[in-house]
């Protein structure tokens, strides 16, 4: 079945019925004026064609303009049609403007924050419902031509910080953090301009951000409590750092104690490490791990016989065997401690020599520790510089001679090199004073 010819026809073959009318008059007066005056018999109907076209026919002007009704009534149908077309189109715009319009005014007055659009002499246009709530007026429609600056600010004039007044300046977006002491609560106000054909505006929001606010209040309580809690640790790791150097150097001292000739030996072996250590650009924290293992690394002969550590002359083969055993004793002490983890391989291994000759467990050079290989040199140093029960001090040449015969085999050449610079620097500097 074919469509009818209605209004609802589609849009490109639509024909209204008042153009269909206006088409078919023109036929229906041919029509009338044809059954008026022939009486449909051939003859007279030739006859009368042909006096219609003949000039000195009565009526010639009328009857043609009757002959061409039809298609002068087509034309203006099909002209009414266009007509009736182009006004259902702007009726269709029309209604799609309005509806737009009010979902653009739906939306703007269900925003969730306040929004104004005011004009260059902060006259208010239009505003949402958010601000009428916001500033107790009954009606948003009362905010109208108002200066912003009355409701907001509850004054006249804009006040020097108003995001507005510098919007105007650099006509971009500026923002303000406000507190409105009457409602005590922080908002952001933000100005944007606009440009249309009808001139300048500006989007004026309002946004509550006391919540936010709070939780950074909050925030920098909390972070001001965890700062004054960082300094309490801070001063009770230094009393715990301070108690337990304390300890260590006490420590030390009591191992030194042992024997006349020992005293100071492992303060100087110590301030010799990290000499050393500082010379070679270790980090700092190696260089306190360093410092513990110098000061405690005689803590193996706490199992030597004294009598053996003090006797005068040459030691036998198993009493030397006895002495070579503190290095593993000082580990085996230390094991327990779980701070000492990184102090005992350097404490273990400071008496190994790069060649593999060392003790006790006669590593070569690549196997034993950096800061073992330091502690070593310092020991052997402070040892050859110091009187013993069984020799008076060799000399200080006689050490850096040493220190330069053995570098390679006993002594890590880098380490040797880094004391032998340091050394030399001592000299110099005693001989220019």
């Amino acid at each position: 079945m074919e469509p009818r010819l209605t209004k609802k026809t589609s849009e490109h073959g639509s024909f209204s019925r008042l153009a269909l009318y206006v088409s078919l008059l023109g036929w229906g007066v041919l029509g009338l004026y044809a059954l008026s005056v022939y009486t449909f018999a051939y003859e007279e109907f030739t006859r009368h064609l042909a006096e219609f076209w003949s000039p000195e026919y009565t009526g010639f002007r009328v009857r043609a303009l009757i002959l061409f009704a039809p298609f002068i009534s087509t034309v203006l149908g099909y002209l009414v049609n266009e007509k009736a077309k182009l006004i259902k189109e702007r009726l269709r715009n029309d209604e799609t403007i309005e509806k737009a319009i009010g979902q653009w005014r739906a939306t703007f007055d269900c925003l969730p924050y306040g929004m104004m659009i005011i004009d260059p002499d902060c006259n208010i246009l239009r505003a949402n419902d958010y601000i009428a709530r916001l500033y107790g007026v009954p009606h948003v429609k009362e905010l109208i031509n108002k200066k912003c600056s009355d409701i907001v600010h509850k004054k006249d004039g804009r006040p020097d910080a108003c995001p507005m007044k510098k919007s105007l300046q650099t006509l971009e977006t500026e923002t303000l953090e406000y507190h409105d002491q009457s409602l005590g609560r922080w908002f952001l106000l933000s100005t944007a301009p606009t440009v249309s054909d009808s001139g300048m505006t500006f989007v004026h929001s309002i946004i509550d951000i006391t919540e936010i606010k709070e939780k950074e209040r909050k925030l920098a309580e909390g972070k001001a409590a965890f700062y004054n809690m960082l300094k309490d640790l801070d001063v009770s790791y230094k009393e715990l750092k301070s108690l337990y150097d304390g300890l260590i150097f006490a420590f030390a001292s009591a191992l030194d104690a042992k024997s006349p000739w020992t005293k100071g030996h492992s303060e100087r072996v110590t301030a010799y490490a990290v000499s050393i250590a500082e010379e070679m650009g270790l980090s700092e924290k190696d260089i306190e791990t360093l410092r513990t293992a110098a000061l405690l690394h005689d803590i193996g002969k706490i199992g030597t016989y004294d009598v053996i550590l003090d006797k005068p002359g040459r030691l036998t083969d198993e009493e030397f065997a006895l002495v070579m055993q503190h290095p593993a004793k000082g580990a085996e002490f230390l094991k327990h401690i779980d701070q000492m983890s990184k102090v005992i391989p350097i404490i273990r291994h400071h008496h190994e020599r790069m060649d593999g000759s060392g003790y006790p467990d006669r590593l070569n050079s690549g196997d034993i520790p950096l800061m073992a290989r330091i502690l070593c040199i310092a020991d052997s140093f402070d040892s050859m510089t110091a009187d013993r029960p069984y020799r008076p001090s060799p000399g200080k040449d006689y050490a850096v001679s040493e220190i330069k015969r053995c570098s390679g085999t006993q002594f890590d050449p880098e380490v040797a090199a880094a004391f032998l610079r340091l050394l030399e620097g001592q000299k110099a500097l005693s001989g220019s004073l």
